[in-house]
């Protein structure tokens, strides 16, 4: 069995510095199809840097509140939600709040452009 549990203090820069993050497990690691998850943290204030990658992604919003922007598209994500974002789509995430917002996130080179 592997468990692998958030640890405040294993919190690193990504995304140049714009993001908190912590590898959970890379796909390969368990023989998953995704290539890879992770916590992220963002501290009140900070914005992950835009970003248009070729994988998909999953986030489920542990805490918090932010709003995220998915190409010309805006809205506040609470905790409880997941979001598809699909593969090649401008995306960023801004913590406009007072307390610290997470996420587990999981991507995925898609087969199919990543389309839901």
């Amino acid at each position: 069995m592997l468990v692998r549990s958030f640890d405040e203090n294993s919190l690193f820069p990504a995304h140049e510095g714009t993001i908190l993050a912590q590898g959970v497990f890379a796909g390969a690691e368990i023989g998953a199809a995704f290539d890879g998850c992770a916590f992220g943290v963002l501290k009140p204030g900070m914005a992950q840097k835009p970003e248009r990658v070729p994988v998909a992604k999953l986030y489920y919003v542990r805490y918090g509140e932010a709003t995220l922007r998915i190409e010309d598209e805006e809205r506040v994500i609470r905790e409880g939600d997941v979001v598809f974002i699909p593969a090649n789509a401008y995306h960023t995430v801004h913590n406009h709040t007072d307390r610290d917002f997470s996420t587990f996130a999981l991507w995925w080179t898609p087969s199919q452009g990543g389309e839901p």
